[in-house]
């Protein structure tokens, strides 16, 4: 998909840009390490048009646990982050300043689990918990995820090698989408399958807050 998005805007560029600029393209090139708010991970970036308009495209990778309450049920999260990320650069100023545009792949994977040795309410009914056993479940957001921001640093610049650049934007990445199940011998009854169905609701909307994900990230790069 990023070599077709990439040809696209060449052709464009070419079309509507004068010659000198236009044969230009992809002549430039640079790479990065980066770490923020998506992980650690790497970037490429190089010119559809010098000085204006960019081409960039990364992938960062972070994995994290945390335990939070639901509904009055303990749950121990696990987030893995694999999110490559897609980006036209635009150089209003031909400067350091950009204006960010693209989309974020979103390949996370959101795993839930809770174990309780007491009895355990479950949309609004208790059960016992040798009935139940454990509730786990899975959560994911939408698959492409729209994403706008705003950056500091020209991976391109012709004045040195090595910089520091800074990106601040957001990642429209949807709504959660949730699915538990139980391990315990109740796994199939009607009732709790209902029931779970309202906890799945209830989770979903404690997660729809992330919705909009903020994306902070600091790359060390080098033009070649």
């Amino acid at each position: 998909m990023g070599c077709r998005a990439a040809a696209v805007v060449s052709i464009v560029a070419a079309l509507l840009l004068p010659g000198r600029q236009a044969r230009a393209a992809f002549e430039e090139w640079a790479i990065g390490v980066k770490s923020g708010t998506l992980g650690l991970g790497g970037e490429i970036a190089t010119d559809l048009v010098p000085d204006v308009l960019h081409l960039r495209g990364s992938v960062q990778w972070l994995e994290f646990d945390f335990d939070v309450e639901i509904d009055d049920i303990d749950y121990d999260v696990g987030v893995e982050f694999l999110n490559p990320l897609l980006l036209l650069d635009w150089y209003p100023f031909a400067g350091d300043f950009r204006i960010s545009a693209g989309a974020l792949f979103n390949g996370s994977d959101i795993d839930l689990e809770a174990t309780s040795a007491d009895p355990i309410e479950i949309g609004g009914r208790l059960y016992n918990p040798g009935d139940i056993g454990s509730i786990r479940g899975e959560s994911d957001f939408d698959e492409i995820a729209p994403y706008v921001g705003i950056g500091f640093g020209n991976h391109l610049s012709q004045d040195r090698r090595w910089g520091f650049s800074a990106d601040l934007g957001v990642a429209f990445i949807g709504s959660p989408n949730v699915d538990l199940r139980i391990t315990g011998p109740f796994a199939d009854n009607p009732l709790l399958l209902a029931d779970l169905a309202e906890e799945e609701r209830k989770i979903e909307d404690e997660l729809d807050k992330f919705r909009f994900y903020p994306v902070l990230s600091l790359t060390l790069y080098f033009r070649f």
